[in-house]
């Protein structure tokens, strides 16, 4: 009978032995897939945020070393305006000398001045350099405020005259063909202001670039370029400083439009030899050289992240071998791998006491493992709350722990998230209540002043953001004297906002402590100079109308032409007179005034630049005839419905474009003495 019993235990044990190994197989087969799903899940999500936060940090790079050419850009934009206000206004400037060159002043930060070539003569161009030698004091600030950073500041006109300032050590030059330069030939080609492209400087204090604008006289007349020399050391540094790690072949890098590296420290040939080292293939090299953002992956399997710089046209780009983006994943694997191991390792010591207690053991293996995954799916079902209660200490617990650090991670992140949602609907609430002080500041009520007959008046203010530089203004001085203000700031959004805010005030409280147009914006310009870091301006037409008698005194400030419909005339037409510097340019400047006379019937109109230089989708301008073709299309219509109508003129010029500049425009028609 226990010869019986003994095949039969034997078969059972087997029996036992096989079930319990192909129990423990199949716990095995699970676990390992679910590991390999994890693996495949957590690859993904991290080599995605990965490139994403890379792309991030590259734009980001990119718009700070925008921000930091801007600067540059706004004081050449100033210097061409201040230099067209000369030509435009030569009377109202003083005459300054610029001398020649002297071997005394080496060294020295000087004026002095250099001909094209011996074709011109001092002669030809002596009245233009007087008018010019008052850019000194515009150009001084400039260039002590950014000393090591900008040298020189220069401008050649194109009747053959140069006049610079720096402080070189050689000044023996009396003769330089500015107009061959690539400098003066590419700011009056575009016509706005430019950059050109890198190299370095003759006297070896590195990588330069040049800033250029053109500028122009009252009859917008080419007459030369304004430029300075930028040494971009600093900016370099500033620039390509990025916090990588300590990750071997990760570094930032800048490329030109020609697809040159920049580097502070290398020749323009030895660049080019550099760019040809970054292992890059034709595909990212042609990617970073298109202008866009983005991320390419080379054969070599290293990432190159990429942002336009958009004042230079520039690249900003970051190299990142793929190891480095893997390295978080390969060291999920790495434990995924050690669990597989040690499964196998547990499987074959199992096989061998299996028949005592596979069960139990099988299950005590497979059941963190399952848990785990129940985790994984809790956490990619989004929530974020859940964490895994496994704490053993090995290869499982750590991969438990890596997963609840993620969710963690992300959970932070969402919350970050929000935090910055809401702060942006935060600065956006408050953009709304500044966008409605600012209207609240104008004159809204119309008719405004309904007991008065002998004029009727309407005006009109649409900002291109949501608070804007631009401001118009009626008011009565005293019972026979009616003020008319319209005025552009310089700039745009909140600070020209706010500069528009202090102008308007002073221009009417002035106003109304009595004077002329002229006398009104001298006190107010020297006001608005104090202080002015920011370097704002503001062009202003300033009228003052005796209502019973209809004589208009008025000064024009750097400000667009008004227009003016005779009564009996079929016509508006523009009333061209010579302008005045724009006010807070310089201190203690004269403005000019013009006396006209209007009669019962005429109608006056008053605008912004916004409306003239309104621009369409194939950047076409509006341009002040279409303005007087849109206006004479109205003749017989009321004040408010003149500008009603030409608003939608311009809405329907400008298509889906959006609006580029502030437009704000003011009508009145004179009636007279009732």
């Amino acid at each position: 009978m226990d010869k019986v019993r003994r095949p039969i235990r034997s078969k059972v044990q087997i029996m036992v032995l096989i079930i319990s190994i192909a129990a423990l197989s199949v716990s095995a087969a699970i676990g390992v897939v679910n590991m390999l799903q994890i693996k495949d899940d957590s690859e993904r999500a991290l080599i995605t945020q990965m490139e994403q936060n890379l792309r991030n940090i590259t734009a980001s790079k990119a718009d700070l070393a925008h921000s930091e050419l801007e600067q540059f850009s706004a004081y050449i934009e100033n210097f061409a305006a201040y230099i067209s206000e000369l030509y435009k206004n030569p009377s109202g400037y003083v005459s300054r000398d610029v001398p020649l060159p002297r071997k005394e002043d080496a060294g020295k930060l000087v004026m002095q001045r250099t001909l094209r070539d011996k074709s011109v003569s001092f002669k030809d161009v002596e009245k233009e350099m007087y008018l010019l030698g008052n850019v000194e004091q515009v150009w001084h600030n400039v260039m002590t405020s950014n000393k090591g950073i900008i040298s020189p500041i220069y401008l050649g006109t194109e009747s053959g005259l140069m006049v610079g300032y720096d402080d070189r050590p050689d000044l023996n030059d009396l003769y330089y063909d500015y107009s061959k330069s690539t400098w003066y030939n590419l700011a009056k080609k575009i016509g706005h202001v430019c950059f050109t492209n890198l190299y370095m400087d003759i006297y070896k204090r590195g990588l330069m670039i040049t800033c250029a604008a053109p500028f122009y006289d009252a009859d917008n007349n080419f007459m030369g370029v304004v430029g300075m020399d930028i040494l971009i050391s600093d900016l370099y540094r500033t620039i390509i400083e990025l916090d990588l790690g300590k990750n071997e072949g990760a570094y930032a890098f800048l490329v030109d439009n020609e697809g040159n590296i920049i580097d502070n420290d290398k020749t323009a040939k030895e660049n080019q030899r550099l760019f040809r080292e970054k292992g890059m293939s034709p595909y990212a090299a042609a990617q970073i050289l298109s202008g866009k953002t983005g991320l390419s992956l080379t054969p070599s399997r290293i990432y190159f992240a990429y942002a336009p710089i958009k004042s230079t046209n520039w690249k900003f780009c970051v190299r990142m071998p793929e190891s480095v983006i893997l390295e978080p994943v390969l060291r999920v694997q790495r434990n995924i791998f050690l669990t597989i191991l040690s499964y196998c390792i547990a499987f074959i010591v199992l096989v061998l006491i299996v028949a005592v207690a596979s069960r139990k053991f099988s299950k005590k293996l497979t059941t963190p493992i399952i848990e785990l995954n129940r985790d994984v799916e809790e956490i990619s079902g989004g929530n974020l709350d859940h964490m895994a209660e496994i704490y053993s200490n090995d290869e499982i617990g750590d991969l438990a722990k890596s997963f609840n650090e993620m969710a963690v991670s992300l959970k932070d992140y969402i919350k970050n998230l929000a935090a910055v949602t809401a702060e942006k609907e935060r600065i956006g609430a408050e953009l709304d209540v500044a966008t409605q002080i600012q209207a609240n500041m104008l004159p809204r009520i119309f008719p405004p002043f309904p007991d008065r007959k002998e004029f009727d008046i309407y005006a009109t203010m649409t900002p291109a953001k949501e608070v804007g530089g631009d401001f118009y203004d009626f008011f009565l001085i005293d019972e026979n004297h009616l003020g008319l203000v319209m005025a552009d700031v310089s700039g745009k959004g909140v600070p020209a906002a706010l500069f528009m805010v202090i102008a308007k005030t002073l221009i009417k409280n002035r106003a109304l402590m009595g004077g002329t147009p002229a006398e009104i914006l001298h006190d107010v310009n020297n006001q608005l100079c104090e202080g002015n870091e920011a370097g704002l301006f503001v062009t202003v037409w300033l009228g003052i109308l005796d209502i019973a008698e209809g004589k208009l005194i008025a000064a024009n400030a750097g400000h667009e032409y008004p227009a003016l419909k005779r009564v009996g005339e079929a016509s508006f037409e523009l009333i061209k007179t010579k302008h005045s510097p724009a006010v807070a340019t310089m201190e203690d400047m004269k403005f000019r005034e013009n006396e006209f006379e209007l009669n019962p019937g005429d109608i006056l109109y008053l605008y912004t630049d916004g409306v003239a230089e309104a621009t369409n989708s194939a950047e076409e301008l509006y341009g002040t005839d279409r303005m007087i073709e849109a206006l004479n299309r109205n003749l017989d219509a009321t004040v408010n419905d003149i500008l009603i109508n030409m608003k939608r003129e311009v809405d329907e010029f400008t298509g889906e474009a959006p609006q580029f500049d502030d437009i704000t425009m003011l009508c009145l028609k004179y009636f007279g003495k009732q």
